[in-house]
């Protein structure tokens, strides 16, 4: 009996990004089984090993954002102006099926990397350049300036018509996954047979501008399309159904979607069944029978507002009403991380076994391989350096005049 192989088994990616688009682009080809070897700076630490809450992994270089984007990979930290890393590099790169990248325009050429270069000289390859607003803009960007510029905070806007900036990197993990969807695409025209000798390879461009908009469309649609947009605000449904919104309840806050009349019909039954007085619920129907979203809003609330969230739950589910207590992110993902890849931190006092995100996906087929944990900067430095050809004198030197670097203990 054979096991079935993971979809990227084979595979190798070389992950020379940093902070949290390009990283999180390499973990998703390594949940499929892709060997994923990062390259790191020799004299620091990328922002988000540095960065973290537990100062025992922070001490590491094992912030927990890291965490969760570094298991599975191997870690080469060197100097890339170094003419012997330069050495290595080339090999690696020549050995590998996926260059991921997220320097400046321009910066990998200079460093001796031309993209162009690359794919004429190693026809298997896949070059995948991640940028802020696209290779023809030397601007810089970070999530919240792509936020703005993008009209997601404008679209998010609050009651007031406030923009307001979604709080957690969105666009960053949204570009992450487009390069990963980018880059399975140009594997597979890599390996689709078409009786051609492949005599170049691929150069793919992937901005964080293009992927906050691509996320957007339905935000534009009406401009676009027809000339005419419709107010919305973050405190509404995007449907504009007045019967939705997110609401105080008893002892927290409830989420709400009627979209459809026979979720709006069992709303109503539920609210009936509770013993909601009938005038209120006479008032809350006309104003949605009159699309009087302030005041509908302001009848559901106050209907709503004497029972608990569970209650709800329980309730309007049984009616077939869309709806939800808000959750916080932690509470939301511990039911899912019980399924997800597991790996156990190295740490002094021991290690500490911790879920990290999966795929988010499933298949009747292996997906993911058995992850190794994420591990600290330069931890495979001397056998990557020996992989690419390198002879045990020159790494040494390398090592001690600060071209490459490991970890101290």
């Amino acid at each position: 009996m054979t096991s079935t192989p993971t979809p990227l088994a084979g595979l190798r990616v070389i992950d020379w990004t940093h902070v949290l688009a390009g990283p999180f682009a390499g973990y998703q080809l390594g949940l499929l089984g892709a060997e994923v070897i990062r390259i790191e700076r020799a004299d620091g630490d990328d922002m988000i090993r540095a960065k973290g809450l537990d100062a025992e992994l922070t001490a590491l270089g094992l912030g927990e954002t890291f965490v969760t984007q570094g298991a599975g990979k191997r870690s080469l930290a060197i100097d890339a102006r170094d003419p012997r890393a330069k050495q290595a590099l080339a090999e690696l790169i020549g050995s590998a099926d996926v260059l991921l990248e997220n320097f400046r325009p321009g910066k990998l050429a200079a460093l001796g990397f031309d993209p162009q270069q690359l794919i004429a000289r190693h026809p298997q390859l896949v070059v995948c350049s991640i940028t802020g607003f696209g290779p023809a803009s030397d601007r810089r960007a970070y999530d919240h300036v792509i936020q703005a510029a993008s009209g997601l905070m404008a679209a998010n806007a609050d009651r007031d018509g406030k923009p307001q900036r979604v709080g957690f990197p969105l666009v960053d993990y949204a570009v992450g996954q487009q390069a990963a969807l980018a880059v399975m695409s140009a594997l597979y025209r890599r390996d689709r047979p078409n009786g051609e000798a492949r005599v170049r390879g691929e150069w793919l461009q992937v901005s964080m501008m293009g992927a906050a908009l691509t996320l957007m469309a339905p935000t534009y649609a009406g401009p676009l399309v027809s000339g005419m947009e419709m107010p919305r605000s973050a405190s509404t449904a995007f449907s504009g159904s007045p019967l939705s919104g997110t609401f105080e309840v008893a002892d927290g806050q409830l989420a709400i979607v009627c979209n459809a009349a026979d979720q709006a019909r069992g709303l109503l039954n539920a609210l009936r069944e509770t013993g909601t007085d009938a005038s209120l619920l006479s008032s809350l129907h006309e104003a949605a029978e009159q699309r009087d979203v302030p005041r509908t809003q302001a009848l559901l609330g106050q209907a709503l507002s004497g029972r608990t969230t569970a209650e709800w739950d329980a309730l309007l589910t049984r009616h077939g009403v869309p709806a939800t207590p808000v959750m916080r992110p932690a509470q939301a993902a511990a039911q899912m991380a019980r399924d997800w890849p597991h790996v156990e931190l190295p740490l002094p006092n021991g290690a500490r076994r911790v879920p990290v995100p999966g795929i988010g996906f499933t298949s009747s087929e292996p997906l993911t391989p058995s992850l190794r944990a994420p591990v600290r900067r330069g931890a495979d430095t001397r056998r990557l350096l020996a992989e690419a050809g390198l002879e045990a004198p020159t790494i040494a030197a390398m090592l001690a005049d600060g071209a490459a670097s490991e970890p101290s203990d």
